[in-house]
């Protein structure tokens, strides 16, 4: 028999609240009440009364079913209010309800899809409130069906929770139940006792708030209110997705729930810092600033922030090699730091040189040109490091670094840098790029009075060209390390793809007629967009919308993002689930400044690494997300070598020894 009719649940199918769960609304409720002198007890006090007279009504009414007005008529006497105090109060919680509704896009395109292929609609709804209230909700929201009709359990007297609303529905809309297709989310009333009366069930649990929503809703180190509303827009952002592949999926969810709301906290703390600091101009550095411009763009257009964001093309290349005015041990430190891959060709790409112009130099070290482009050993790093020590070197790429800096300080002076104070945003690590830069600027006669001003995400530590200069950080600072974020940040490779950018890196500047350009490594970071880059800097910008849109600024203090950071980052960088472990650990990144070879983020372990990990204490791969790469191996594997292993023979080589010189100060610490 085909579908003739289809019934849909209303509050958490068709409609959600900006809030977690619906008693929290109760607790906003209370604090107006406050405020408009309704009441005395605080809001905590208030919402268990509130509850409590639900309760008290269903045990007084002989159906179990009431309505708002006999729940208020149980608060009356409780608080000494009169008649036209519990209506007025009444009346403010239909009104709060109705602006705390949203519309669940999902169910919006189904009502439409069947609405087109003229099937019939209905809606069941087992509230308090009446038929007229919720029909005005639907329709507020535009998920109401002209000519449908809609059941309230508080006006029928009876409740989907017994099945004796599905009962009174067919039988009043002379449909047989193997015609009604219900569509709800509670397990038991939409569920288990819709098929208990032979209806058939689309069941949707994408409402219910998923692990990282509620981890923030239930923590109690947070006030009610914010948390309640950031899981709420956290589950708002994550329903808007469009993405209909299964890795697209996890993607927009866990961005929305787990990465967003991280990203969004750094990006309001550095507009606040800003204007703290009156400063009026933001750089954000590429590409780890590309997402970030982009939060800052909504936040600045919704909260009124009347601060210059701008995009700044920047990396270690363009702003390193300029700033060279003489070669010491601080700038081999840097053209010889160790990565997984180091050539000769990318050691002098560092320095915008070609291998060419030395090539005597590296002939008589033993470099002959076949070799320049294989990866050195640890011996032939240090041989090469002496090749470039020779005075015919250092001097080619002083000289070299005095035109690139040209360039450099004409593309500075285009972005307005040395016109006020200014900040540059960046994910951070050390600040050695803002070392740099600073440098530059000095020599251009650009750098400011009160020195350079850096806004970073994380700093294992500062390297500072100036000492006026001022790098603030966000969530960890290894000088003054809170809690365990420490073992949070050693994985800056999955940081990493959190600020990814959809472009290259960038290689120099160079003039053109009036105009200075930054020259790109490469035009489109195909490999990342393929992977989904978009669907993650959409569901962010999705999220910052949702939330600036929805709340005040008054209601969100940035402070409280770093805790909700601390929460959300423990629970994805320690515990991802299988499903996100596959699809971020599939992301592929470079080590290298040059992006020569690309591994996965999170690669899977496999008999040879098990057996070089337990055998020898060897990691098997550096500078990936472990528990990522635990959770994609094969359960053998897993069982082999079990996380206290993994943990044991950790190579810490990310965060240079720091992880292990912070775990000696805690013991030191609890020694003490």
């Amino acid at each position: 028999m085909v579908t003739k009719v289809y019934s849909f649940d209303v509050f958490e199918t068709c409609l959600v609240r900006v809030w977690a769960k619906p008693t929290d609304l109760f607790w906003e409720l209370g604090e107006q009440f406050r405020q408009q002198k309704l009441i005395e007890v605080s809001a905590d006090s208030w919402q268990q009364m509130r509850i409590k007279a639900e309760s008290a009504a269903r045990d007084a009414s002989k159906t179990g079913e009431v309505s708002v007005q006999q729940i208020y008529q149980q608060l009356a006497p409780l608080l000494g209010w009169s008649t036209t105090q519990a209506q007025q109060a009444m009346h403010k919680e239909i009104e709060l309800e109705l602006a705390s509704l949203r519309p669940v896009p999902a169910i919006q395109q189904k009502i439409q899809e069947l609405q087109q292929v003229n099937n019939r609609l209905i809606y069941m709804s087992d509230m308090y409130l009446s038929e007229k209230i919720i029909r005005t909700f639907l329709k507020e929201n535009n998920v109401w069906t002209p000519g449908s009709t809609l059941y309230v359990s508080s006006e029928i007297e009876k409740s989907k929770s017994n099945g004796k609303l599905f009962q009174h529905c067919l039988k009043n809309e002379s449909v047989k139940a193997s015609e009604l297709t219900h569509i709800g989310d509670n397990l038991h009333s939409d569920v288990k006792m819709a098929k208990k009366q032979g209806v058939k069930v689309e069941p949707i649990t994408q409402t219910h708030l998923n692990r990282y929503e509620k981890l923030i809703a239930e923590d109690s180190k947070l006030p009610l209110r914010f948390r309640s509303l950031l899981a709420g827009m956290s589950r708002l952002t994550r329903l808007q997705s469009q993405e209909t592949s299964f890795d697209k999926k996890v993607i927009w969810n866990t961005t929305a729930s787990a990465i967003a709301p991280v990203l969004f906290g750094y990006v309001y703390w550095c507009l606040e810092e800003a204007k703290k600091r009156g400063i009026k101009r933001l750089y954000f550095v590429a590409r780890d600033g590309q997402v970030l411009h982009k939060i800052a763009q909504e936040i600045c257009q919704n909260w009124k922030y009347e601060i210059d964001c701008r995009y700044l093309y920047g990396s270690r290349q363009a702003w390193h090699a300029p700033s060279l005015m003489e070669v010491g041990e601080a700038e081999y430190f840097w053209i010889f730091n160790e990565t997984t891959f180091l050539s000769v060709h990318s050691v002098c790409e560092r320095v915008n040189i070609a291998p060419e112009q030395i090539e005597d130099i590296l002939e008589k070290f033993g470099f002959v040109k076949s070799q320049w482009n294989h990866n050195l050993s640890s011996d032939e790093r240090k041989h090469l490091k002496q090749a470039f020590q020779e005075p015919q070197v250092v001097e080619l790429i002083v000289a070299t670094a005095t035109s690139y800096r040209e360039a450099a300080i004409g593309y500075f002076r285009q972005e307005k840098m040395g016109n006020g104070l200014f900040a540059i945003v960046d994910i951070g690590w050390t600040g050695r790029s803002l070392a740099s830069l600073s440098k530059v600027l000095k020599s251009a006669g650009l750098y400011p009075e009160s020195g350079m001003h850096g806004f970073y995400f994380a700093l294992e530590k500062r390297v500072k060209a100036f000492p006026n200069d001022k790098l603030l950080t966000y969530f960890y600072d290894g000088d003054n390390p809170v809690g365990d974020r420490d073992l949070i940040c050693q994985y800056r490779c999955l940081f990493e793809l959190f600020f990814a950018a959809d472009h290259g890196g960038t290689v120099k500047y160079e003039q053109c007629d009036n105009q200075y350009n930054p020259v790109l490594r490469y035009q489109k970071n195909q490999v990342a967009i393929d992977w989904g880059l978009y669907v993650l800097q959409n569901a962010t910008v999705e999220f910052s919308k949702q939330l600036t849109t929805n709340l005040s600024q008054q209601e969100c203090p940035a402070e409280l993002f770093i805790e909700a950071t601390n929460v959300l980052m423990e629970e994805f960088v320690q515990k991802p689930s299988f499903d996100e472990a596959k699809v971020f650990g599939s992301f592929l990144m470079a080590e290298d400044q040059g992006e020569n070879i690309l591994y996965e983020l999170s690669p899977a372990y496999n008999l040879i690494d098990c057996f070089q990990l337990i055998s020898r204490g060897k990691h098997p791969h550096q500078n990936v997300w472990f528990p990522a790469s635990f959770k994609r191996s094969y359960p053998i594997f897993r069982i082999l070598m079990n996380e206290r292993i993994v943990n044991m023979t950790h190579p810490f080589r990310m965060i240079g020894g720091y992880l292990k010189r912070s775990i000696f100060r805690k013991r030191l610490s609890k020694a003490t």
